[in-house]
Parts: C-alpha cells; structure tokens; sequence
C-alpha cells in the first residue's frame, strides 16, 4: 500500500509536460501504481484540456496544411507499433519500458560499501520533459544520464 502521495504541484508540472525527464519517469511511475494520484492526475489533465479549449486560435501561414501534407507523403512509412503484452516483474511499466526490461536490464557497478550504481545512457536531454500522453516509452535519443543507486541487500 502506498502511503506517500505525490504534491498537487508536482502532479501539475508533470501534466503540463514541465518535469525533467527523472522527475518525470519518477512521477510516471508512481502514477502507475496509485489510484489515487492517477485520479489528482487525471483532475489536472482535465483542467489543462478546458484551458487548452478556451485560448485564442493562433494564425497559420495559408499554406500550412498543404505543406504538412506534403511532408507526410515525402516520409518513408513508418512501422506500425504493436503495444507489447503485459510482462510480469518487478519494475512498474513506465520503469520497465525505460530501462528496456525488468531488474535484469539494469546494469549495476559497485561504488563500495556494499552500494551499487547504475548510470543510464549520456546523451544531450532535451528541453523540456518528454510526452507521456498515449505512452509510457522515452525514446532513446530522450535518455539523459539518470543515476540509481541501491542499497546493500
């Protein structure tokens, strides 16, 4: 049972797409595993969609959507994502999705005294949070360094 719940603060910058990506894999993850800041979540997704409804229209270029068009068309077909089925382990799925499987993906070193690190990929983080609407994954180019480290066990 979880008995810590995540600020209303932070459940809105998460919405709004405004966390670092740890914050934000911290956040999703969490949000996986309790009912009740999913809802706080959901409550906040809401207020940010009738917001997002009631700003003023911003103008285009005339030719915005014949040029969106003519981008699609000149793309090579991308493949066709199947959702993977629900695997079992340890990790919550916004974890597991990021660290790329379950305890066993996670490349522990020791740093002494019995505690051990892990440190994922170093490449450039982008400027702001990854989305997270419709999908748990972080793209890889997305992978900023993360360190975890574990107590001894």
């Amino acid at each position: 049972m979880i008995r810590h719940h995540l600020s209303d603060a932070l459940l809105m910058a998460y919405s709004a797409g405004q966390l670092p990506e740890a914050f934000s894999l911290a956040v999703a993850t969490h949000v996986s595993l309790c009912d009740e800041c999913r809802a706080r979540l959901e409550s906040f997704d809401a207020v940010g969609g009738v917001l997002l409804e009631d700003c003023a229209e911003t103008g285009m270029a005339e030719d915005s959507f014949a040029a969106t068009m003519a981008r699609i068309k000149s793309g090579a077909p991308q493949p066709r994502m199947v959702p993977p089925a629900p695997a079992r382990g340890i990790f919550p799925a916004p974890l597991r999705d990021y660290v790329g499987g379950d305890l066993e993906a996670v490349r522990w070193r020791p740093v002494g005294g019995g505690v051990r690190q892990a440190i994922r990929g170093r490449r450039s983080c982008p400027p702001t949070a990854p989305p997270r609407r419709g999908s748990s994954t972080f793209p890889a180019a997305w992978q900023c360094p993360i360190t975890a480290t574990a107590a001894p066990s």
